[in-house]
C-alpha cells in the first residue's frame, strides 16, 4: 500500500511538472520548495524521501523553475522558516510548488508534515511539532 502511495504521488508530481513545463512560455516566474525528511529522530528513518526530493528537485529546475529550493531533514523551527521565506518568495510568481516526501499525519481532520525532530507523544503535541498544511 506505501508502496503504491508512494508511486502515485510521484507519479502525481512528474505529471504535474509536465503541465507546469508546458506552460513555461506563459509563466513569468516560477518557484518551488523541495522538502524532503528521512532522518526522523524519534521513529524509524525513511530511505525514499531524501531521493524523492533530489528528484523532484532536478525535474522543478529542468522545467525551467527560476527557483527551487531544497531542505532536507529539518526540524519545526526550520521547516517553520521555509514555508515562510517560500510564501515570501511566492507573492509575485505565477506558478509556486511545495513538494513534500516524509511523513504526514492527520489529526481531527487536519493535515500536518511531521518535521524530524517531532515526538508527538500524544495528539496534543501535533500543533507545537509539526506543521498544518493550513498553514502552507
Amino acid at each position: 500500500m506505501r508502496t503504491m502511495l508512494r508511486s502515485l504521488l510521484i507519479l502525481f508530481a512528474m505529471l504535474s511538472a509536465a503541465q507546469l513545463s508546458a506552460t513555461a512560455a506563459q509563466a513569468d516566474k516560477r518557484v518551488a520548495l523541495v522538502l524532503g525528511i528521512s532522518a526522523y529522530q524519534h521513529v524509524a528513518k525513511l530511505p525514499n524521501p531524501s531521493n524523492d526530493a533530489d528528484a523532484m528537485a532536478a525535474l522543478f529546475r529542468k522545467s525551467g523553475f527560476d527557483v527551487v529550493e531544497t531542505k532536507r531533514d529539518v526540524g519545526i523551527a526550520d521547516l517553520r522558516r521555509a514555508v515562510g521565506d517560500f510564501s515570501d518568495k511566492a507573492q509575485d510568481a505565477d506558478v509556486a510548488v511545495v513538494f513534500f516526501a516524509g511523513h504526514g499525519i492527520e489529526v481531527d481532520g487536519t493535515n500536518y508534515l511531521v518535521p524530524a525532530d517531532a515526538k508527538l507523544a500524544r495528539d496534543f503535541d501535533i500543533e507545537d511539532e509539526a506543521l498544518s498544511l493550513d498553514r502552507c
